[in-house]
């Protein structure tokens, strides 16, 4: 079933893709003007220059049920992100790309009030194992620099695509220019953790921040970040990390050009902020382009996933004191190993989180026991033990040398059991918890999106 907020389309879907209009269809490659509009096309079951409706299935097997069919979209554009010692949003802050949720079904036209509302990072998408995934990525273009045609693509990172088509690769793909949509088709054959970014002049691209989560989960009645057991959990938390040097972006809005060879991150971020901004509920009104909360929180007891991914340039190495970690997955692959001797877990226990640029962990740790009196939050007034979670580099627990804490932590409240939080039905869900701000001067009243799309 989807989240609450999220829209699953009843468009019929065609069902037949021939070889030779795939053939057709891959020839036509980065160019993506006349293919991208036609392949749009056929997946909404409109018109298409000459196109059979496209949907592809895997040979000798039967269609999957109308139930796993997933549909989702996310806008492409741009606006500002807010960090510590710069101006406060709405002022000018620092400039950015990246992806924005909106409804499964929403045309181009219908898109134009997002223009400009980007979301730090991108949207956690949360999808099923043999599930058919329809994900629709609509350029609606610029506001800070219209004379900037850049197309985007979606490039699902690691995931083994049937063609590469879908892969996001502008060379071997489609790239999508202003004003049109590509339809990308998945079928997940195995669980893990993930991510997705631009693959468009992607240097610059990902560092302007078109990047996120996205993990595929077992089809199973049971809270298992793989087919296994060993690996429940209660509650689950993306932790996406990366670093912002923040001279590109200052030079991109001022029509200036970057020397990337220079490349000298000043800002490190966890799920798009830095602390103590880290800290905030979900779609925390200070925080309007930057909706996703990196605050752990949980109880007494509970068996937390915890998702890293490294979408940035340098290798990081995160730390929970006091909390012993143990990795049971890496780059979307179950730590075990199976011989003629049977299977073998290849889990480990560790105190640091060392991930490199473009890879993912999965981590599970066991929340400890709850010692009293306790801290109080102020946000719902129950009592909490707090663990930091930070890198371990004391460089990059700062925003742009200003003085203070800053930069990669957030904490790991552990609450009281005599009044706990209540069960988890989102990632990263906070208590309190805020919902999407109405987008003001639009008629109907239009809203952000949640900054997940979970299935």
């Amino acid at each position: 079933m989807s989240e609450e907020g999220n829209r699953v389309s009843k468009r019929p879907i065609p069902s037949t893709l021939t070889r030779a209009d795939l053939l057709k269809l891959g020839g036509l490659g980065a160019a993506g003007l006349l293919a991208g509009g036609a392949w749009a096309a056929a997946a909404r079951g409109g018109a298409s220059s000459g196109l059979s409706a496209a949907v592809p299935t895997r040979v000798g097997r039967a269609a999957a049920p109308a139930a796993a069919d997933r549909f989702l979209q996310v806008a492409a554009t741009d606006g500002y992100m807010a960090l510590p010692g710069r101006p406060a949003y709405p002022d000018p802050d620092v400039y950015v790309f990246g992806f924005v949720h909106v409804d499964a079904d929403a045309t181009v036209n219908e898109l134009d009030v997002f223009k400009g509302k980007v979301q730090q990072p991108a949207p956690i998408i949360g999808i099923v194992d043999e599930d058919d995934v329809y994900w629709t990525m609509t350029n609606i273009g610029l506001v800070v620099r219209p004379d900037l045609d850049d197309s985007h693509t979606i490039h699902f990172h690691g995931f083994p695509n049937a063609s590469a088509i879908f892969d996001g690769v502008p060379e071997v793909s489609i790239a999508v220019p202003v004003g049109r949509s590509f339809p990308y088709y998945y079928k997940p054959h195995r669980a893990g953790t993930f991510m997705y970014h631009c693959h468009f002049e992607d240097v610059e691209h990902i560092q302007m921040g078109m990047q996120g989560v996205v993990y595929v989960r077992p089809d199973s009645p049971y809270k298992w970040a793989y087919d296994d057991s060993a690996t429940a959990f209660d509650r689950q938390f993306a932790v996406h990390l990366t670093e912002v040097w923040t001279t590109p972006h200052d030079n991109l809005e001022a029509i200036q050009e970057t020397i990337w060879s220079d490349y000298e991150a000043n800002y490190w971020t966890i799920n798009g902020r830095c602390y103590p901004d880290t800290l905030k509920p979900n779609n925390d009104p200070s925080l309007p382009s930057q909706p996703l909360s990196a605050l752990i929180q949980v109880n007494a007891g509970d068996r937390v996933l915890l998702r890293f991914i490294n979408l940035g340039y340098e290798s990081q190495a995160m730390q929970l004191p006091g909390i012993a970690m143990t990795v049971v997955g890496e780059d979307a692959s179950r730590l075990r190993n199976s011989s003629g001797l049977g299977t073998v877990d290849l889990s480990y226990e560790t105190s640091t989180i060392y991930i490199g640029p473009g890879e993912a962990r999965d981590v599970l740790f066991t929340a400890p026991d709850f010692v009293s009196p306790g801290l109080t939050d102020p946000g719902n007034g129950k009592s909490y033990n707090r663990y930091w979670l930070r890198n371990r580099n004391v460089h990059r627990l700062t925003n742009d040398g200003y003085a203070g804490l800053g930069g990669q932590v957030t904490e790991v409240r552990v609450y009281n059991p005599s009044a706990p939080l209540g069960a988890q039905t989102h990632p990263n869900q906070t208590y309190p918890e805020f919902s999407p701000p109405q987008i003001p001067g639009t008629s109907p009243p239009a809203y952000y999106k949640n900054p997940w799309i979970v299935f």
